[in-house]
């Protein structure tokens, strides 16, 4: 199971990470010094990563809640509807890649995905 554990926490590390390091670093650099396809580029690139660690994420953590027998919890159930929501985020954020909202949204959500699971793991 640990490597289970380390899976999900690289996955989370990367896809949320990602998002921090999109909003607060490369967003505003490619705005104020790049052209619009260096950010789509940017973009599609992670965009194609983070699909890798979302499975990674919903593969380790079915795992993870089975094992640990957490399919009970509120606090897991609180964990998958913010989860439901990122993906909803995710999907308007493809259609509509501009809108500075969804990506902050999508953000401020995996935040609190992790604050959840934090309380999973150690509450």
């Amino acid at each position: 199971m640990t490597v289970v554990r380390y899976l999900h926490v690289l996955g989370m590390v990367f896809f949320v990470g990602g998002q921090l390091m999109l909003a607060i670093v490369v967003t505003p650099a490619v705005h104020r010094h790049g052209t619009a396809a260096t950010m789509r580029d940017a973009a599609r690139r992670f965009g194609m990563a983070s699909a890798v660690a979302l499975v990674v994420l919903i593969a380790t953590g079915v795992a993870l809640a089975s094992h640990l027998r957490l399919w009970s919890s509120p606090t897991l159930h609180a964990k998958l509807a913010l989860l439901v929501l990122v993906l909803v985020l995710l999907g308007l954020h493809v259609v509509t890649p501009r809108s500075r909202w969804l990506s902050l949204g999508m953000l401020a959500a995996s935040l609190v995905i992790v604050w959840l699971g934090l309380e999973l793991a150690h509450g």
